[in-house]
């Protein structure tokens, strides 16, 4: 009777090491090939956005010849992923899309050879567009839409430097400017246009600033600049703190989208008219 049973043991071990090797030769991308670096992966979830400047250096790095790798994971509605590799290596680049794993695709993998990828920046979306595709229905890689008009509501309250001073509010059609001599200067009806807001948009879903942020306000560098952001969208709304203190990727990131905001503020007609400060204009 122990023989029995221990050869039904056996038997059910080798039945689970087989439905284990199946299930990782089929569930989409090889193991082997999912153990990229999350430096190597972009992912778009739902239009959040992360790690997008990976794919602006891969098309970099083409347009230099230079080897290099990067998958685009996108989910579905569903939230099942679509991966879409991108190998470029010796002038060729291979394009990979596996649907395997979405349940309502068509569970295959398709390759095409391109000759090369381009970003195309317009007002209202930004394209990612694969060129010379033998597949010419592949070429389409990823669409960033960044239109203000498209939403039921945006608008934002952005306060930073020293003791969070300046503010520009598009929500009361407000900017206040720190003149670092004691005074502020105020516009009551200050607001941008279309097309800086169609921007600003983008710079914002680009920081995928609807996904978490690990930041903080903690600083030891006295007096020291600091940031505060609110995004309304729609019927939801997000809050960010933190500080130049701040060097962690998500900090960076945000002070950088604060620089990028700033830089579009300072080529506006209404600020431009605004007194000059003394050392830096922030």
């Amino acid at each position: 009777m122990a023989k029995l049973d221990r050869k039904v043991f056996i038997f059910i071990f080798i039945l689970i090491l087989c439905a284990i090797f199946s299930s990782c030769q089929t569930a989409g991308i090889p193991l082997k090939d999912k153990r990229l670096t999350a430096n190597n992966e972009i992912v778009e979830t739902h239009g959040q956005l992360q790690n997008i400047v990976r794919l602006d250096a891969f098309i970099n790095n083409v347009k230099n010849e230079m080897k290099d790798k990067v998958r685009l994971t996108r989910y579905t509605t569903e939230g099942d992923p679509i991966y879409h590799d991108l190998d470029y290596a010796d002038s060729k680049l291979t394009f990979t899309m596996d649907t395997r794993e979405d349940e309502f695709g068509q569970g295959a993998v398709t390759k095409s050879i391109c000759k090369g990828i381009q970003k195309q920046e317009l007002e209202t979306e930004t394209n990612y567009i694969l060129t010379g595709c033998e597949n010419e229905s592949m070429k389409g890689l990823l669409t960033i839409f960044h239109d203000v008009d498209k939403e039921d509501n945006f608008a934002f309250e952005l306060k930073y430097g020293v003791g969070k001073k300046n503010e520009i509010n598009t929500k009361e059609e407000r900017l206040i400017k720190d003149l670092q001599n004691g005074e502020t200067v105020a516009v009551s009806d200050f607001q941008f246009s279309k097309k800086e807001m169609n921007q600003i948009y983008k710079l914002l879903k680009l920081s995928n600033y609807l996904g978490d942020k690990n930041l903080t306000t903690k600083c030891n560098k006295k007096p020291n600049k600091s940031y505060e952001l609110n995004v309304w969208i729609n019927s939801g709304e997000r809050h960010f703190e933190w500080t130049e203190c701040d060097h962690s990727p998500d900090g960076k990131e945000m002070t950088k989208l604060v620089h990028d905001i700033l830089t579009i503020l300072k080529k506006n007609p209404t600020y431009e008219t605004l007194p000059k400060v003394k050392g830096n204009d922030e």
